[in-house]
C-alpha cells in the first residue's frame, strides 16, 4: 500500500486515485480528474488515460506510443499550480500543473494548462497548452563563486540549498 497517492495527496493510492481508476468514486472536480490521470500515467494505465479523454480529442491511434512513453520515464512528483473553475457545479475548467519526471536520466518537467469539460456528467480531458516559461536566472556552475557572497565555491556552499537544483 502506498503511503501517499502518486498525485501528491496525503491519502493512499487505494483511497484516492485508485478508487477513481476502479470506478468506486467519481472525479468530483477537474483537478481530481487531472490528478487521477497523472497517477494513471505513473502506472501506465492506458485504458484509464484514453477513457478520460473527451470523445472529441481521444487519441486512439496513439495509445501504444502514449503507454510506451509513460513506461519509459521515471515519474517524480506532481505540482498543481492553479485551477480556474472546474468545480462540481461547473461544466468546464482549467488546471495548470507541472509533472516532474526523469527521462533517460535527465530531469524533465511537463508544464501544462489543461482544459477539462463534462461529458455525460463526468469530467474529461479535452486539451492542453504549454504556458510560456518565464526566463529563469542561470545558476552558477559548481566551481563558480557562491551566489550568497560567502567566498566559497558554489558546490561547497549553497549548491544543495537552491530549490530545483539537481
Amino acid at each position: 500500500m502506498t503511503l501517499t497517492c502518486y498525485c501528491g495527496r496525503p491519502n493512499s493510492y487505494e483511497e484516492c486515485c485508485g478508487a477513481i481508476h476502479l470506478g468506486k468514486q467519481k472525479a468530483e472536480t477537474a483537478e481530481d480528474l487531472m490528478r487521477s490521470r497523472y497517477s494513471a500515467f505513473v502506472l501506465a494505465d492506458i485504458d484509464y488515460i484514453l477513457k478520460t479523454y473527451s470523445t472529441k480529442t481521444r487519441p486512439v491511434n496513439q495509445a501504444i506510443e502514449i503507454q510506451e512513453w509513460a513506461k519509459s520515464v521515471e515519474w517524480q512528483w506532481l505540482e498543481v499550480v492553479r485551477t480556474n473553475k472546474g468545480n462540481s457545479l461547473d461544466i468546464n475548467g482549467y488546471v495548470e500543473f507541472k509533472a516532474f519526471y526523469k527521462e533517460n536520466g535527465t530531469d524533465q518537467c511537463l508544464h501544462e494548462n489543461s482544459f477539462f469539460e463534462k461529458e455525460n456528467e463526468e469530467w474529461v480531458y479535452v486539451s492542453g497548452q504549454y504556458p510560456k516559461e518565464e526566463a529563469k536566472p542561470k545558476l552558477p556552475e559548481r566551481n563558480d563563486p557562491c551566489i550568497c557572497g560567502s567566498g566559497k565555491k558554489f558546490k561547497k556552499c549553497c549548491f544543495g540549498k537552491v530549490k530545483g537544483n539537481n
